[in-house]
């Protein structure tokens, strides 16, 4: 694909031919809708869309795409000539940028934008997803300034744009030298940061954006999607799973070799004990995605070495590339998965000591149910049909004492599952303060 700087250039056809006859490979100029598209494509596999209209606004070279959005689709879209390459040669020469020039370059960027913000300015956007390079350099650089720490995990980071703002004052000032010393700047990116910076922070002024969400794929990830999109015949995952972030979980489990019926019934036990325990853990519809999608990969350590799986699972988890998922969301699986076996929390555990006291709880709950539902699995044949919960009260001298009381239905010899379950349930009632009471109730064959 080749875009706005061949698409404009007077010997983009001669460029064009040259690479055909030396190459093989023939290129496909695009319009910029079809650029703003592209883009589209790669941002709604990366980050989930709500209702919520959202403008994607992409920084290139030549162009700058601004996108209109939500989960229906795109809403409208705008391929503007506010690239940095064409703005650092037209209108910006001094380094610093002097007020007159910034003034200059102010003014053409406000006239641009007007038909854009005469379209959107009564959708009351609020939110902002930012791809390539520049507006990831713009917010690493903000991320620096106000952490002192590089950002660990880029697609889908949420940055204030009060925090881009107070950057971008600040580095329209800086000359080359200056902005060397910038952390989180890109060597390449020092010339052209600065128009860039002008473009992104004007957008987000007159549009009223709040707050900027970090989308690390674009255009060449688009690429791909839209190929993929054509051919979902061939992409069974594509077509069985439309959702983003539970494809990827599979996908990561497929991956990694688990075995699909296991996890799956594991999966299904963990849910029936979370749903019918909720009048003691109080979590939500959230908590159970997660529990869900670590219940899926409640295995994975395995694919790495069976010894110390649950310290292998943590590392898989927080070093795969899961697409939809924030990254407190993937620090709380890896730390499910990490915890649903024998190992438990200490002080000691960076991983632990750094989530907050309710994200602590949240864990303890999902990773008790979830080694509770792994053991009812302990053969793997899917012996335990299901489970059926309640609450008895009994009177111990002058106290009420209350047991949670879970009656286990199975089809064949469930034994083992039984004698693990005992052995494992000790997590929940640690959890939620009560015995727990595993009772066996066998289902009849049908004949």
């Amino acid at each position: 694909m080749a875009t706005s700087a061949v698409r404009e250039a007077e010997n983009g056809g001669d460029f064009l031919e040259i690479i055909r006859r030396e190459t093989g490979i023939k290129v496909n100029v695009i319009t910029g809708d079809e650029e703003a598209r592209l883009i589209y494509l790669a941002v709604k596999h990366s980050i989930p869309f709500t209702r919520e209209p959202y403008v994607i606004v992409d920084i290139g070279g030549g162009s700058v795409e601004v996108i209109v959005a939500n989960d229906k689709g795109v809403m409208q879209c705008w391929s503007l000539k506010l690239g940095t390459l064409r703005l650092g040669g037209d209108v910006v020469t001094k380094d610093p940028p002097s007020e007159k020039e910034l003034k200059k370059l102010e003014n053409h960027i406000s006239k641009t934008l007007r038909p854009v913000l005469s379209e959107i300015k009564n959708l009351k956007i609020k939110t902002a997803i930012g791809t390539s390079g520049t507006i990831l350099n713009l917010v690493a650089m903000a991320h620096w300034a106000q952490y002192n720490t590089p950002i660990e995990m880029r697609n889908h980071y949420r940055i204030e744009a009060e925090q881009i703002k107070h950057q971008h004052e600040h580095l329209i000032h800086t000359d080359r030298k200056d902005r060397e010393k910038i952390r989180g700047l890109d060597d390449q990116r020092v010339d052209l940061i600065i128009p860039g910076s002008c473009v992104f922070v004007s957008l987000l002024k007159k549009i009223g954006i709040q707050d900027v969400l970090l989308c690390d794929e674009a255009i060449r990830e688009g690429v791909i999607y839209d190929y993929l999109d054509r051919n979902k015949s061939k992409i069974e995952m594509e077509s069985l799973v439309p959702d983003i972030r539970r494809r990827s979980v599979l996908q990561l489990a497929r991956k990694c070799g688990l075995q699909e019926k296991h996890m799956q019934h594991v999966t299904g036990l963990a849910l029936s004990l979370f749903d019918q325990t909720k009048f003691l853990h109080k979590l939500t519809g959230r908590e159970r995605d997660l529990l869900e999608f670590s219940s899926l990969l409640h295995d994975i350590g395995t694919h790495i070495n069976y010894k110390k799986h649950y310290r292998h699972a943590y590392y898989i988890v927080k070093n795969s590339d899961m697409n939809g998922f924030e990254e407190k969301e993937i620090e709380l699986i890896a730390n499910i998965v990490r915890y649903q076996t024998k190992s438990r929390p200490k002080k000691s555990h960076e991983n632990w000591i750094k989530l907050s006291k309710s994200d602590q709880q949240l864990v303890r709950v999902c990773s008790a149910i979830l080694r509770l539902a792994d053991a009812l699995d302990r053969t793997r044949f899917s012996v335990i049909k299901g489970v059926n919960v309640s609450v008895q009260k009994s009177k111990l001298g002058n106290k009420i004492v209350h047991k949670i009381m879970i009656d286990v239905k199975a089809q064949g010899d469930p034994e083992l599952e039984i004698w693990t379950a005992q052995k494992e349930k000790d997590s929940l009632e640690e959890v939620f303060g009560q015995e727990v009471v595993i009772l066996l109730k066998r289902q009849k064959k049908r004949k």
